[in-house]
């Protein structure tokens, strides 16, 4: 499954590679966020990547403890909020 199989309109993908660039500036050296399916059927979870370019990507078999899951419930990082 690529990203145009998600029907990802391209200003979501471009907010999600923002938020990946900007955790990468920040030190994590392969930031990952989480899908909110198993795009390939495989059971495991898949997550939001860069590649070596930089480039969003799908990355399979992402181990969910090494996403950028985790809040510290101060709200939504990034965002404007509603």
């Amino acid at each position: 499954m690529t990203l145009d199989d998600l029907g990802l309109p391209e200003e979501d993908r471009q907010e999600i590679r923002a938020a990946l660039l900007t955790w990468k500036k920040d030190g994590v050296a392969r930031p990952l966020i989480p899908l909110d399916h198993d795009v390939n059927g495989d059971g495991v979870a898949d997550a939001f990547g860069l590649d070596e370019n930089d480039e969003l990507i799908i990355v399979t078999d992402a181990n969910l403890k090494d996403t950028v899951s985790r809040a510290d419930g101060s709200g939504i990082e990034g965002g404007e909020g509603e």
